[in-house]
């Protein structure tokens, strides 16, 4: 949390699309976050637009880019919202956290087609009040490996948390699993593209 009392969210969006929800989701979010959070906690939202991903990039890559951009920033929770579909060990990728530099990173497809602006700001909701959350007591360092405050499995679902390799930075990611899943993802995909 930053020194006035305030923490600072950056949603750090892909253009078009993603910038748009992110966009319309910032307007809102600073409320629901503060009621939700339920500790009188405020949250001060930033929409950035500018392309941080790359077809040819691993994970790790990509979330040290990130971690990059929010430590120039001064921000304490950044938020990526992507709309290329990603992969993590040959899994599709829906969200990916460090909770320890307070990241995460949403992959649209992975939400599906229908009703994505409510799908993404639930997402995202969830994903800072898991990053912000209260640290464990007697524990050393951030929560690893802790699950979202929210059903986020249910309105992903198919989807499920999944362990990160001891090389990446990332505590905890959900991936998207099963025929329904890879449906999901397509659709979010053919979304994506507006054709």
């Amino acid at each position: 949390m930053s020194s006035q009392g305030v923490t600072v969210v950056a949603l750090l969006a892909d253009p078009d699309a993603p910038t748009e929800i992110a966009q319309r989701m910032a307007r809102m979010l600073p409320d629901r976050l503060a009621d939700r959070s339920g500790q009188g906690r405020r949250f001060d939202v930033e929409v950035v637009s500018e392309p941080f991903t790359s077809g040819t990039e691993d994970l790790p890559t990509l979330m040290r880019r990130i971690l990059d951009r929010g430590n120039a920033e001064d921000w304490d929770i950044v938020v990526a919202l992507t709309d290329l579909p990603l992969h993590s060990h040959g899994r599709k990728l829906a969200v990916d956290l460090n909770h320890e530099h307070g990241l995460a990173l949403l992959s649209l497809p992975s939400l599906g087609g229908l009703r994505l602006q409510t799908r993404a700001r639930r997402a995202v909701e969830e994903a800072v009040l898991g990053l912000a959350g209260p640290q464990t007591p007697g524990a050393e360092g951030p929560p690893r490996s802790q699950p979202l405050p929210g059903p986020l499995v249910d309105r992903l679902a198919p989807a499920r948390p999944d362990r990160t390799g001891e090389k990446e930075t990332e505590d905890l990611r959900y991936v998207v699993s099963g025929p329904r899943g890879y449906l999901r993802v397509l659709a979010g995909m053919v979304r994506a593209n507006r054709p």
